[in-house]
């Protein structure tokens, strides 16, 4: 009779045991609960089990066992970020920016003057 739930349908070459000593080696919190999600559910606990011990999404744990499955630790340990919004200032309006707040004289200390210093030197209007 086949097992339901989830299942690791290429180990990769991953041992239970590799997989723990990797796991406790990495310094990504996040990334050590995924590997330890892959572990769990090789030493044989079920998605949902694995979820609550982890306190993880079942689906959480379904999408670490089906990256892990397609593309081994490296597809399980890739993370795409967003890139971002993009800066207002360039990277030397930035030094300028840095420069003129440094050597601001006392009246523009408060955070009003510098707005209206950073809008009048940057026409940010």
């Amino acid at each position: 009779m086949k097992k339901k739930g989830l299942q690791i349908t290429n180990d990769h070459g991953w041992t239970i045991e590799r997989l723990q000593e990797q796991e406790r080696r990495m310094k990504n919190a996040n990334m050590a609960k995924r590997i330890a999600a892959i572990r769990l559910i090789m030493q044989g606990y079920l998605g949902i089990q694995v979820a609550e011990l982890l306190n993880l999404h079942r689906e959480t744990v379904s999408i670490y066992v089906q990256k892990f499955n397609q593309g081994g630790m490296d597809a399980l340990l890739e993370r795409h970020y967003a890139p971002g919004r993009k800066p207002y200032l360039s990277p030397d309006e930035e030094r300028e920016l840095r420069k003129m707040l440094e050597k601001a004289p006392l009246p523009m200390k408060d955070t009003a003057s510098k707005r209206a210093g950073i809008h009048e030197s940057f026409n940010m209007y």
